[in-house]
């Protein structure tokens, strides 16, 4: 997890291309990973901000599920963007197998706003994913 500012730092910099600027002007900071912040969200996995506030607007955050988890369908009500730092994960559109693609560490994603899909750790170890959005962060969980 050494690596784990670095890729989320890297992930930072690509949104500038793609339109994503982030709107905070930059500050300067230094947080080793052992000094990250976690809390545990309502909807399962724990937290840790890197830049904004997950629950009150633009922001990236880390985001830890632990090992196997699979999140029950859902939807965000914002464009969300995602960088995985550790373990092995895959965010799936039901219906849509050729979704189902294996994400290791370095990999990403995008998932457009109120697009149902399944998010999960495959590895035998926790995932940790950086994610940004332009709004704060919902979690709406699909009824059945």
């Amino acid at each position: 997890m050494h690596s784990l500012h670095l890729l989320a730092f890297s992930f930072a910099a690509c949104l500038q291309p793609v339109g994503l600027a982030y709107a905070e002007p930059a500050k300067e900071s230094h947080t080793a990973v052992y000094e990250l912040e976690w809390a545990q969200t309502p909807f399962g996995p724990e937290a840790a901000p890197v830049a904004g506030d997950f629950t009150n607007g633009q922001h990236i955050t880390y985001i830890k599920f632990p090992a196997g988890m699979v999140t029950p369908v859902h939807t965000h009500s914002t464009d969300y963007v995602g960088v995985v730092i550790t373990g092995v994960t895959r965010h799936w559109l039901p219906g849509k197998p050729e979704s189902k693609k294996i994400l290791p560490a370095g990999s990403h994603w995008a998932i457009p706003a109120n697009i149902d899909h399944v998010s999960e750790c495959l590895s035998g170890v926790e995932c940790v994913m950086a994610i940004y959005q332009d709004a704060a962060f919902d979690f709406v969980p699909k009824a059945d």
